[in-house]
């Protein structure tokens, strides 16, 4: 699968909501988001734990409401596409088709889980095509203790060293259902994962050479900035 991270956003603002649509547009079969908790309990699209680098205006996320962040308009190249907002999870939801991926990340922490959980029980997307990441490893282990309808995944940056065995041990610890990862050298790595009958993701990739090895050693899905340019290579 190749997924859009972010949202196709060369020129459009990441996270927001016509990247989102660039991607369906563009033929992607799923799209990356990153959520945090408002503090008036909203779940929000953005990947920052403020708003700085998206807006001219700095709003701590946590800190705010859904209305002052609604306020703020999203930085953007493309002079076609002004007043840009920060979506909702509500929102990025709906343009989801149908048999199409939603992989969300949570960037904040576990106090998320209960209102994720809602929030996807009452939008029309298909349990099935939902996948939660974190590398909060709390993130992933109280969701699983709420409820086994969704797929999560452990996100883990490789260049941390760990032992593989030690990550899946860890993985099934809190019933995760796989890893995330952008290791591009360890084939071993890979099939460890996949022989503990884990799934096994890779981000964010944008060389189509490297793309192709990792889809070679089997790994389920390739997130990358310029899905369309590994969908020309592959598809």
């Amino acid at each position: 699968m190749i997924i859009a991270h972010r949202g196709i956003s060369f020129d459009l603002p990441e996270n927001s909501l016509p990247a989102f649509n660039a991607s369906w547009d563009a033929g992607v079969d799923g799209i990356e988001g990153d959520f945090h908790l408002t503090k008036d309990g909203f779940i929000v699209c953005i990947h920052d734990d403020n708003t700085s680098r998206v807006s001219n205006k700095n709003l701590i996320i946590r800190n705010s409401t859904l209305q002052e962040l609604k306020e703020l308009n999203l930085e953007c190249k493309s002079k076609n596409h002004l007043n840009i907002k920060i979506p909702t999870l509500a929102e990025v939801l709906k343009t989801v088709p149908s048999e199409k991926k939603i992989f969300i990340e949570i960037k904040c922490g576990a106090e998320i889980i209960t209102t994720l959980v809602k929030e996807l029980s009452q939008s029309e997307v298909n349990p099935n095509d939902v996948v939660i990441i974190s590398f909060d490893r709390q993130v992933i282990k109280e969701l699983k203790e709420i409820t086994s309808e969704y797929k999560a995944l452990l996100l883990y940056s490789y260049e941390d060293g760990r032992e593989v065995s030690s990550l899946i041990t860890e993985m099934l610890d809190i019933n995760a259902d796989g890893l995330g990862t952008d290791n591009e050298l360890s084939k071993v790595f890979v099939e460890r994962v996949i022989t503990s009958e884990l799934e096994y993701h890779s981000w964010t990739i944008d060389n189509a050479d490297t793309a192709n090895k990792l889809i070679n050693w089997g790994s389920h899905s390739i997130t990358t900035n310029d899905p369309e340019l590994l969908m020309q290579q592959f598809f």
